[in-house]
């Protein structure tokens, strides 16, 4: 199967169009969807999807782990080239089209302590 990875990236006055598609496996495990893949810097990306909730898993050095819920926001830990930075999630839209083979989620990466907004995403992930 193949993963296409479409996000569309506003830093500011900014915008960054990212555009990746990736050979993938998915299976199916109770109430959750795994998306596993090796990304262009060959580390192995595990994504699971549920109807309210999606976590991205990277098994770089340090492991990196974005997480993104419906209906709350989600504290995540990116690694940085100024070390661990304590981030949150907040996800204005999240859509699943399991019919369809993609999901949708609109989200701020924000600062988890001030509340400082560092860029908002537009993220689609289609697989086929």
């Amino acid at each position: 199967m193949k993963l296409e990875i479409n996000n569309k990236i506003n830093l500011g006055d900014q915008t960054e169009l990212v555009h990746e598609v990736h050979d993938c496996q998915v299976v199916e495990k109770g109430e959750s969807l795994y998306i596993t893949y090796i990304n262009s810097e060959k580390e192995k990306v595990v994504i699971k999807c549920q109807e309210q909730e999606l976590t991205m898993t990277r098994y770089s050095n340090p492991k990196s782990i974005m997480r993104f819920h419906s209906e709350f926001p989600a504290l995540v830990a990116i690694p940085t080239p100024l070390g661990i930075q304590q981030l949150k999630t907040e996800t204005s839209h999240f859509v699943t089209h399991w019919d369809d083979q993609r999901v949708r989620i609109d989200y701020d990466l924000k600062q988890a302590e001030t509340d400082a907004l560092f860029a908002a995403y537009e993220l689609e992930l289609k697989w086929y």
